[in-house]
C-alpha cells in the first residue's frame, strides 16, 4: 500500500465524520428538509463508499460491504438510506415497554453504529500498511470533545448567584480551558512541550498527549490573524512537528468568535490528510 493510498484512508475516516451530523439530523424532527438532507447523505455516502472500496485491501472488502448491506434482522446503512424516514408500524403498540424506536431503521443503529465499524474497519486498513490507527482514533475524539467546548464556554460566561462568569479574552484565556480539557481525558498532557529547533531557537508547541504521541496547538482569530497569516502559521507548525521526537500526528484548535474565517469547512479541509503524519484542524465559533 502506497503512501498515497494511506493518505487517501486517512481522508475517508475524516470525511466519515460528516455523515454522522447529517444522519442525526435526518431523524431529528425540528429539523426542516429532511428528504433533502437523506437524498445529500444518499448521495455523499455513496460516492465515500465506492471510493472506500477502492482502497481497502481485498480481505477486508467483504465485512466492510457486511455493514453496508446488512439484511434481517440486522438492517444497516442501506436501509436506513433507501428509508431513514419511515415509522415503525409497531411503535404505537410496544412504545409503552420501551424498547422500540419510531423509526423503522433508527440512525443509531442503522448508520451510526455501522458507519464506525467501516470506520474501523478503514483504521485497520491503515495499520497493516504502517499508518497509525490509534492517532487516527485519538484525533477523532479530540474533534469530538472540541467541536463542543463553545457549548462549555458559553456556560462558563453566564453570571452565577451574582458572580461574575469566566470569559476567554485571548489565547491565554484558551490555552488554560484546553489545558483542564485534556487533563479530563488523558493522563500525560505536556504543556508548552519545546519543539524542533528552528533557525536557533527552540519553538514551543501549547500541549503534548505524551502517550498518544499528538502535539496540539491552539489559536485564537483577532483583527491581526485572519485565514491568511493563520494558514502560514499552521503550514509552519506542520512542518516544524513533524520533526518532533515524540509527535507522530498534529492537531489544532482554532477560536473564531468574531468569525474572522468565513468557509470555516474549507479552511480546515485545505490541510492535507497524509497518514504518515495526520494533521487535524478544528475551527470553532
Amino acid at each position: 500500500m502506497t503512501r498515497r493510498t494511506l493518505a487517501r484512508i486517512a481522508d475517508l475516516i475524516r470525511r466519515a465524520d460528516a455523515f454522522a451530523d447529517l444522519a442525526s439530523e435526518v431523524q431529528n424532527e425540528a429539523e426542516k428538509g429532511r428528504e433533502g438532507l437523506l437524498r445529500q447523505l444518499a448521495n455523499d455516502y455513496g460516492v465515500w463508499y465506492a471510493e472506500a472500496l477502492t482502497v481497502i485491501p481485498l480481505d477486508h472488502i467483504e465485512v466492510f460491504r457486511k455493514e453496508y448491506e446488512g439484511g434481517f434482522p440486522n438492517y444497516k446503512i442501506k436501509h436506513f438510506l433507501q428509508a431513514g424516514l419511515e415509522l415503525n408500524s409497531m411503535f404505537a403498540e410496544l412504545a409503552a415497554q420501551g424498547t422500540i424506536s419510531k423509526w423503522l431503521y433508527p440512525a443509531k443503529s442503522a448508520f451510526l453504529a455501522p458507519l464506525s465499524e467501516q470506520k474501523q474497519i478503514l483504521r485497520n486498513a491503515a495499520a497493516l500498511a504502517g499508518g497509525h490507527p490509534g492517532v487516527l482514533a485519538t484525533l477523532d475524539t479530540l474533534e469530538d470533545v472540541f467541536r463542543r467546548l463553545p457549548t462549555a464556554l458559553a456556560v462558563l460566561r453566564q453570571d452565577v448567584r451574582g458572580r461574575p462568569g469566566i470569559a476567554v479574552n485571548d489565547e491565554y484565556d484558551l490555552q488554560r480551558v484546553v489545558h483542564a480539557v485534556l487533563c479530563l481525558h488523558y493522563l500525560d498532557v505536556r504543556p508548552e512541550e519545546y519543539g524542533p529547533s528552528r533557525a536557533g531557537a527552540h519553538p514551543r508547541l501549547d500541549f503534548l498527549l505524551k502517550d498518544e504521541r499528538i502535539a496540539i496547538e491552539t489559536k485564537m482569530t483577532r483583527s491581526n490573524l485572519g485565514p491568511r497569516r493563520l494558514g502560514d502559521e499552521l503550514a509552519q507548525d506542520i512542518l516544524r512537528y513533524r520533526k518532533h521526537d515524540h509527535a507522530d500526528a498534529y492537531f489544532a484548535l482554532v477560536y473564531d468568535p468574531e468569525k474572522h474565517i468565513i468557509n470555516a469547512s474549507g479552511f480546515e479541509r485545505d490541510f492535507p490528510a497524509e497518514a504518515a503524519f495526520p494533521v487535524r484542524v478544528v475551527i470553532i465559533h
